[in-house]
């Protein structure tokens, strides 16, 4: 019996290891009604086959295994997804290596827009940790990404970890901080 308490103890020991292990940052767009929102659909990156990224991790496994956990955290906020006129556009991608993302400040009326406007002096750059996943909703009708949240530190020492459970925990603290549901309005 002792031994069996001692096992129970290290194994939750090493779960909250790892749940440590994992950072979470978001941003949303600010003055952003939340309220309006209760269909989605995903990007055409996420929705394909193949990622055509260089810098990102092109596993179809993986990739339909953070789509899933994506899917349910959704669904359990009372989100519906469909093809026809969705309110929001799902993307994500994944970062197995670190790497330095140029990109712009604040979010701007086109940001991800195909009219997409910024001064030079709106130029930074963006450090993205090994094991990351990048998860971004844009509004459909404007192409303003409104919510944006961060998980890193996914990884098993040999790379991203690919563990199920390692995903859906990961998922679920970046929707630990989106506070808002689609079936409360």
């Amino acid at each position: 019996m002792k031994n069996l308490v001692i096992a129970a103890g290290l194994f939750l020991m090493a779960s909250l290891t790892q749940a440590q292990n994992v950072t979470v940052d978001t941003d949303k767009k600010l003055n952003t009604d939340f309220s309006k929102y209760k269909t989605y659909t995903w990007a055409s990156q996420v929705d394909n086959k193949l990622d055509p990224g260089f810098y990102f991790l092109n596993d179809l496994e993986l990739k339909e295994r953070i789509r899933s956990a994506v899917s349910s955290e959704l669904a359990g906020r009372g989100y519906k997804f469909t093809r026809q006129s969705p309110d929001l556009l799902i993307n994500f991608r994944i970062f197995e290596k670190a790497i330095t993302i140029n990109g712009y400040t604040g979010y701007g009326t086109t940001y991800f827009g195909t009219n997409e406007v910024h001064q030079p002096e709106d130029a930074t750059t963006y450090a993205v940790k090994a094991g990351s996943i990048i998860l971004n909703m844009i509004d459909r009708k404007t192409g303003q990404s409104v919510w944006r949240g961060i998980a890193s530190g996914i990884t098993n020492g040999n790379g991203f970890d690919r563990d199920h459970n390692k995903i859906k925990q990961a998922i679920n603290l970046i929707f630990e901080k989106y506070t808002f549901r689609a079936d409360t309005y």
